[in-house]
């Protein structure tokens, strides 16, 4: 069976949340930050105690993206820990 944009799930994150509670796959996000330095959390969970997946963070005003290969299998859940001088991150999962 072939997947279709249906199939996805996307959220544009301004503060800390929970997107998933439960397997999904993070399949991409991306930083748009509001500062020159920013430190930002996905992590495989549903709140701050969850495995850090990748902690995306920039030195200058410019969006990051993070677009693994291969989605990123979560069996916990999904979570974003957004940091300070961050206007938003974009994320895009699959729910399983």
């Amino acid at each position: 069976m072939e997947l279709t944009s249906k199939d996805y799930s996307w959220a544009y994150i301004t503060a800390d949340r929970c997107l998933r509670q439960g397997p999904c796959e993070l399949i991409y996000a991306c930083l748009v930050p509001s500062g020159a330095s920013t430190i930002n959390y996905l992590k495989n969970g549903t709140d701050t105690n969850g495995d850090t997946i990748i902690c995306l963070e920039c030195a200058a005003v410019t969006n990051r993206q993070f677009s693994p290969r291969v989605p990123i299998y979560c069996d916990k859940g999904l979570w974003v820990d957004v940091g300070t001088g961050t206007t938003a991150i974009l994320v895009i999962w699959r729910n399983l």
